[in-house]
């Protein structure tokens, strides 16, 4: 299994809200750490990406450094 998975939240058939719940909702995956990334800015939607468990979020387009130190934040907290 991954030590953590970066989730692209906006995909053509399933989006990444599905896709969290699901892992979320799995015995072997549910406490994999996962990072959004994603061009939602909308409030409400943020929270929401929360709520189905997310660890942290990064906005589209990206900063690889950025997003490298979000990864190795929440690896060392597992």
């Amino acid at each position: 299994l991954p030590d953590i998975i970066v989730l692209d939240f906006l995909m053509p058939e399933m989006d990444g809200f599905e896709v969290c719940r699901r892992l979320k909702s799995d015995e072997a995956t549910k406490d994999i750490p996962i990072i959004a990334v994603t061009d939602i800015r909308e409030t409400e939607a943020i929270k929401k990406m929360y709520s189905c468990g997310i660890s942290d979020y990064i906005s589209k387009p990206f900063n690889s450094e950025e997003l490298a130190e979000k990864i190795k934040k929440h690896l060392s907290v597992e």
